[in-house]
């Protein structure tokens, strides 16, 4: 089992998007199940199944890795503790990788 969580920023962020309706339920629904197979199968494993379309990232966001829940959505998250602590840092509707 491995620990997900949000940070403070992203999960301030996150609850705006979700309010707004910038993020659908259906997109919701995704991203629960993002985590769910997080939690329960790790890194490697989304990093390998093909489906999350989960790549490194570089140059600022070098050290974390990024995962597909839409055409344009994207979930940031950085692995601590050696696959034990995964932090999502950020929620992209938009395919925005910014700082």
């Amino acid at each position: 089992m491995f620990n997900v969580e949000l940070t403070r920023k992203c999960e301030k962020e996150f609850s705006r998007l979700v309010k707004s309706g910038v993020i659908s339920k259906e997109e919701l629904l995704v991203i629960r199940t993002w985590v769910t197979e997080m939690r329960n199968f790790g890194p490697e494993y989304i990093a390998s199944c093909g489906y999350w379309d989960d790549h490194p990232l570089d140059k600022d966001r070098k050290g974390e890795r990024a995962s597909s829940f839409s055409a344009s959505g994207r979930i940031i998250y950085k692995v601590f503790k050696g696959h034990i602590d995964i932090k999502i840092i950020k929620i992209s509707p938009d395919h925005n990788y910014n700082l």
